[in-house]
């Protein structure tokens, strides 16, 4: 269950809502906590310095310790919530009371049974006794009267004052807050979780079963859905693109098998025809009988001798036996070459070479590209037409061009053509011959000198081959 996305997605989000809060409340209770204490503590001096006003301002009233001041002093509720003993100028003690003040009172009226004076020792031990309780202060305040000493007043309080029951309750009401956020934090962080799960899960899910589908052969799947997430859209093309190019795959798989199939079965039906008749004796052996038995084995030979080099080519790194030659004269022995073949087909020849070209590649495969090139151009050039080829040396690259007049390339196909044994409706009929394998081995030869090939075709108008190569350092 916790191995899916969905689920690994919400307990994602979940964890991280609880982490979130748990430390949002560590912080929110630190800093309000310390808040508050500061906040007590100016609440507490505040209280400390208007009790010590309000006496003050209560001895002022009679202008002397009498009852009557002490009793209002008595009366103020701050007094009961802190420890206080009043002096007079000569520091004896006039009012005495303590937080305490049930146990205060019980011993006040023991001491007054016992003849003892209310404000003597008892005070004393009473201020420690409260003090033993906890973190206890003790302050001593001059008491004044129109700038005059007229007497002191000590103020016992632990630290910090007491808390209400108020206060106590504001805390517990933000901590309780800060629960019920948090459960409904965590509510809707499985419900966005879910939401959130199922936008992602739902396209990767149609992905997968998309993939599934192409793995299981069927090429024609597309991924259709529309996804807002980038990345889940490139990858949802990135696998269309898959489909078709494995689509496009497989149809040459298929073309190729016929393609074989045609090629090797056309010399062979040629050569078991000749034998059966001259087997039957109804043809003589004769020497043009045998030159068509040879010229039938020489092109299954070029055929499988094509196919051995392309699987070579494909399958292992090429070899190649770099040396710096002159690349223009290569070229003129190659043309020199197909002089006879241009002949018979009353075909013209024209060069743009420049001299002293020279590269550092392998001159047996450079021979084999010019020998692919010139013969596919004098192949699909009709009679009367035209090959050009030129070479020239352009900002440290070697650009060689074999151009011919002849029945051009469709739109359709020029983008296939260096696949091997492809074979356009019209440029590469099998009227013309081969096996529409050279121009697949001359890419691969050309990109292994580090070089590139490019074709500009139109129908009806010729094509032009062009090759870009490295120049050697001179």
């Amino acid at each position: 269950m916790f191995n899916r996305l969905r689920s690994r997605l919400i307990l994602f989000m979940v964890g991280v809502t609880i982490f979130s809060i748990v430390l949002v409340s560590a912080i929110t209770n630190i800093t309000l906590f310390r808040k508050f204490d500061v906040y007590m503590k100016d609440e507490q001096a505040y209280k400390v310095t208007e009790l010590v006003r309000f006496i003050e301002d209560t001895y002022e009233q009679d202008n002397q310790w009498s009852e009557a001041v002490i009793e209002k002093i008595q009366s103020n509720p701050a007094v009961g919530d802190v420890d206080i003993k009043i002096m007079d100028a000569n520091n004896e003690i006039i009012f005495v009371h303590s937080i305490e003040s049930d146990m205060w009172n019980m011993h006040q009226q023991m001491m007054e049974r016992m003849g003892h004076s209310v404000f003597g020792g008892m005070g004393q031990g009473m201020m420690r006794h409260s003090m033993d309780g906890g973190d206890y202060q003790e302050e001593l305040y001059e008491v004044k009267v129109d700038s005059k000493i007229i007497g002191s007043v000590e103020i016992g309080y632990a630290k910090p004052l007491m808390i209400s029951e108020r206060e106590v309750e504001f805390t517990r009401g933000i901590n309780k807050s800060i629960i019920y956020a948090s459960i409904f934090a965590i509510f809707i962080a499985i419900l966005l979780g879910q939401y959130f799960s199922k936008i992602i899960s739902r396209p990767i899910l149609n992905i997968t079963a998309a993939s599934n589908h192409i793995r299981n052969g069927k090429l024609g799947t597309r991924i259709t859905d529309k996804n807002n997430i980038t990345e889940l859209k490139e990858l949802s093309n990135a696998i269309n693109h898959l489909a078709i190019s494995l689509e496009e795959q497989h149809s040459l798989r298929k073309r190729l098998t016929a393609d074989i199939s045609h090629e090797l079965r056309t010399p062979l039906t040629i050569l078991h025809g000749q034998i059966e008749a001259i087997s039957d004796g109804v043809w003589e052996p004769t020497k043009e009988r045998m030159n068509i038995f040879k010229n039938e084995v020489a092109r299954l030979m070029t055929l499988v001798e094509q196919l051995k080099d392309l699987t070579e080519i494909e399958t292992t790194d090429i070899a190649l036996e770099m040396v710096q030659f002159n690349l223009s004269q290569l070229i003129y022995d190659v043309v020199e070459n197909f002089k006879y073949q241009c002949m018979s087909k009353n075909i013209e020849v024209n060069y743009e070479i420049e001299e002293n070209i020279f590269i550092y590649a392998d001159k047996h495969r450079m021979s084999q590209i010019l020998i692919n090139l010139l013969s596919n151009a004098l192949k699909f050039t009709t009679p009367e037409g035209q090959v050009t080829v030129k070479a020239h040396k352009n900002r440290g690259k070697v650009l060689l061009e074999v151009a011919d007049t002849g029945i051009g390339i469709s739109q359709e196909d020029i983008s296939h053509i260096f696949e091997r044994l492809y074979r356009g409706e019209r440029s590469r009929s099998r009227k013309t011959g081969g096996a529409g394998i050279g121009l697949t081995i001359t890419k691969k030869l050309v990109e292994a000198h580090q070089g590139s090939i490019r074709v500009e075709s139109e129908e009806g108008k010729g094509s032009r081959f062009i090759v870009t190569l490295p120049q050697a350092n001179e």
